[in-house]
């Protein structure tokens, strides 16, 4: 048999075929893990802000009652910037009960930082590093015990692909901030 029709042939072991299959599901995971993960992430910022409504010329939020929100504190180390109405407002509200527990005032936390510079965006990252790097280390193995067998091809793309996820996700974590998506509610 020739080497590209050793390529092009389906794999003849069932070892082969689980490599194949096992190398797909740790990349798909990978991917829907850092991707519901940032779909979380906007969700939670999104209920967190209900109803207020941010005014980025004037740098504060308002209410829905009315009622301005200015900023605050800017925390650097986390990257996040919290607003705060004044208490006095807040206490003598009729929505006060569903929106804020306690007496100082109802605080929003605006995060400074794009997805991947946050903690859980960093985690992620690392995660799905992790993952894919799994990927190619199976890709690997089945190159090292099947190369020259049919199959061969398939083991080699698995491999590409696993190895592109890496770059992806090594360019991702070195090339800084990702723009902001603004997503409607």
């Amino acid at each position: 048999m020739d080497s590209v029709s050793l390529l092009l042939s389906l794999p003849a072991e069932l070892e082969v075929w689980l490599i194949l299959g096992y190398v797909a599901v740790v990349l798909a995971g990978a991917r829907l893990s850092e991707v519901l993960a940032r779909v979380h992430f906007a969700r939670a910022r999104r209920y967190a802000e209900r109803g207020f409504e941010y005014d980025a010329d004037a740098d504060h939020y308002r209410c829905p009652q009315g009622e301005r929100l200015a900023l605050h504190l800017v925390e650097p180390e986390s990257r996040l910037a919290v607003y705060r109405a004044p208490a006095s407002s807040c206490n003598g509200c009729p929505l006060k009960g569903t929106c804020t527990p306690h007496d100082e005032g109802r605080h929003l936390y605006r995060p400074l930082a794009a997805w991947a510079e946050t903690d859980l965006g960093r985690f992620h990252r690392r995660l799905s590093l992790l993952m894919v790097g799994v990927g190619v280390v199976f890709s690997l193995g089945g190159m090292a015990r099947w190369v020259g067998q049919p199959g061969t091809g398939l083991l080699l793309l698995a491999l590409a692909v696993s190895l592109a996820c890496v770059a992806r996700d090594l360019r991702g974590a070195w090339a800084g901030p990702e723009p902001e998506i603004n997503q409607a509610e």
